[in-house]
């Protein structure tokens, strides 16, 4: 697939200034919320080094809460609101929202729009440099959301595969410019803590295809963001992540319908590319996947294309019915331990990868018709 040009996108003068002029000192982040909520606990988070570290809490008081205190970059933070004393853990009874903070002050004002509680956001330099560079990308995020959109509708819903795929190239091709806007902005801006927000986005985009481009990302920022606590996570990241194109597929031991078990890597068969689907019986999104698999397994399947399915259900009677149910032609096995999970850096299903007779990631995220365009330029375009 050709990658479009090369855009350089130029931010207001004033954006830039803003966010690399912020003044020395403490934060403050002052919150409006219902006095309903009065005496109720906030708790501020960071967010951004790999787990979450309390930086601050109070307690509402009529109607407000402040919190407040130093940091020397600007940090990605969570601030939450614990509705029940006694139940720090259901989703239900805490509301949070993120918000970036440096050393100025930024406002979270509570809006129960339609009843969904939200905060709306103000102030603050960094958090004022990322909204505006939101705005700047509003178009081209619309755009992206829409045609998504229309691609469910026609791959899935209307079973379209062919204007399916379609819809999944201009979809790459619109991420590809989604993801150069951020890098060209972490480029020009390599002193903001809105570029370290958005080399986050970018390393976990499973559009980057190689270890260079994530260390020379990690390399545009300014050293005493890299040296922060985000910094150093997202180098860590880019030295250890596993599932990059051009990587070697992690190996891990599976077991048949039968009992017996087998290493992953044993299963790849020569001269094949291999799609190594891990799914559910439980999960909805896997089985509409199926018959678009056994479309592809039909086609191509005797032109070099195979499927490994690796399910992640724990109990075996659920993933035999479902094999029964399904029909699938493919080799099945099990991993109730759920150990690709980790070895593949997931933590959902359907995971789908797509790997050649090595085991060298080709693709990731192949599904539906991101998987259609990979076979179409790899066994019809090549035969043209």
């Amino acid at each position: 697939m050709k990658r479009p040009m090369k855009r350089f996108w130029i931010l207001p003068t004033l954006l830039f200034a803003a966010t690399a002029c912020a003044p020395q000192g403490g934060y403050t982040l002052l919150g409006e919320v219902p006095e309903v909520w009065e005496g109720k606990s906030v708790v501020l988070y960071a967010v951004d080094g790999g787990s979450a570290e309390p930086l601050d809490s109070t307690t509402v008081s009529g109607g407000q809460f402040r919190l407040k205190g130093v940091l020397a970059t600007p940090r990605r933070c969570r601030g939450v609101i614990y509705l029940d004393p006694n139940d720090r853990t259901s989703r239900d009874t805490r509301i949070s929202f993120d918000v970036l903070l440096d050393s100025t002050q930024v406002t979270a004002r509570y809006d129960a729009h339609q009843g969904q509680p939200a905060f709306t956001l103000s102030g603050g330099a960094t958090q004022e440099a990322m909204q505006e560079f939101r705005r700047e990308q509003a178009a081209l995020s619309g755009a992206y959301d829409r045609l998504f959109d229309e691609y469910i509708a026609t791959f899935y819903h209307r079973a379209d595969r062919q204007n399916g795929i379609a819809l999944a190239r201009r979809l790459t091709q619109l991420n590809e410019q989604i993801l150069s806007r951020k890098i060209d902005y972490i480029r020009s801006h390599p002193n903001s803590g809105v570029s370290l927000q958005l080399a986050d986005e970018v390393v976990h985009n499973a559009a980057i295809p190689t270890r260079d481009t994530l260390t020379a990302l990690i390399g545009m920022l300014a050293p005493d963001l890299r040296a922060s606590a985000a910094g150093q996570r997202l180098a860590t990241l880019a030295r250890t992540k596993r599932m990059l194109c051009g990587g070697q597929l992690p190996d891990l031991t599976v077991i048949d319908p039968q009992g017996q078990k087998h290493s992953l890597s044993d299963l790849l068969l020569p001269g094949h590319c291999t799609l190594v689907e891990i799914w559910a019986s439980w999960c909805s999104p896997c089985r509409n996947d199926i018959p678009y698999l056994r479309e592809a397994y039909a086609r191509y399947h005797d032109r070099g294309f195979d499927i490994v399915g690796i399910s992640i259900d724990t109990q075996s009677d659920a993933w035999q019915q479902a094999l029964t149910s399904e029909k699938m032609a493919w080799r099945q096995y099990n991993d109730p331990e759920r150990e690709s999970f980790e070895a593949f850096e997931t933590s959902s299903v359907p995971t789908s990868i797509l790997v050649d007779e090595q085991g060298r990631i080709l693709q990731l995220e192949a599904r539906g018709g991101w998987l259609g365009a990979a076979l179409e330029t790899r066994y019809d375009q090549q035969t043209k």
